[in-house]
């Protein structure tokens, strides 16, 4: 039933019957294997899959990009799709849509966030407790509200990971746009105010998806740009070794993180 709004980015329809689905458009099909892991930076996705024993079981297709290879790795042991992360609220939904059909019932997806504080540094790792929605896709998926919230449960577990190596990080709210030309002072300001703490483009779609497929989710983000200042400050990396070696080891973190959760 549909939930009426003037508005049609408001007008929710709780009926869980789609016209069009994944396994129609793409023949995707169920799988043994409960884990999935989203990895956003494609470099590090391709060297994981190369270091570790992997296959190709389907490709994640989009308008404007190439089909992009989705593996499942053997990590220790345990067979873990590995997923490849698209930037933008719309085709993360997708994405997370895939690991669905393939039936995975927990997910932990890894990538980078603009912080909205300084003292977060470049690196500096973010577990998001919950998500402004300030983007379209989210809104397909759950009703209306404020933010999408995370269960406090997976959250500990997922701090207990970084504790135990002893890994700095901090928890708090992400500010979800699909505007990214459109981060103003004013928003940036009312955001921070809220308590948000970084602000990237899919962790509400995301989240939005696996609540409602009731799929066990968290994210890790790595502190990239900066948002606080008067001028909005790029933050790169001291060299490109340093950055390849922490997308690695994150995305590393991030495959025995979902087996925890």
């Amino acid at each position: 039933m549909i939930r009426k709004s003037k508005f049609p980015i408001l007008n929710f329809d709780d009926n869980k019957k789609s016209k069009l689905t994944v396994q129609k458009l793409d023949g995707k099909e169920k799988l043994d294997i409960d884990y999935g892991v989203i990895c956003f930076d494609m470099k590090t996705r391709e060297r994981f899959a190369k270091d570790y024993p992997s296959r190709i079981i389907n490709t994640f297709k989009g308008s404007g990009i190439a089909p992009l290879n989705i593996y499942v790795v053997n990590f220790n042991g345990i067979e873990i799709i590995l997923h490849q992360g698209v930037v933008g609220a719309a085709l993360s939904a997708a994405v997370m849509e895939d690991l669905a059909a393939f039936g995975c019932k927990k997910v932990i997806a890894v990538g980078s966030a603009g912080v909205l504080k300084p003292e977060i540094t470049r690196g500096h790792l973010i577990i998001p407790t919950s998500a402004v929605r300030q983007e379209g896709a989210s809104y397909h998926y759950v009703a209306p509200s404020k933010y999408i919230k995370y269960s406090p449960k997976i959250i500990d577990k997922m701090c207990k990971c970084l504790k135990e190596k002893n890994l700095p990080f901090v928890c708090g709210k992400t500010w979800t746009t699909d505007g990214v030309f459109r981060e103003t002072q004013d928003l940036i300001d009312l955001r921070g105010k809220e308590g948000c703490v970084c602000v990237e483009m899919e962790n509400a779609a995301l989240g939005a998806v696996a609540q409602f497929y009731n799929i066990k989710f968290g994210q890790i983000l790595y502190g990239a740009d900066c948002l606080s200042g008067d001028i909005w400050d790029k933050r790169d990396w001291a060299n490109e070794d340093i950055k390849q070696r922490t997308k690695f080891a994150l995305l590393k973190l991030a495959m025995e993180m979902v087996t925890k959760i």
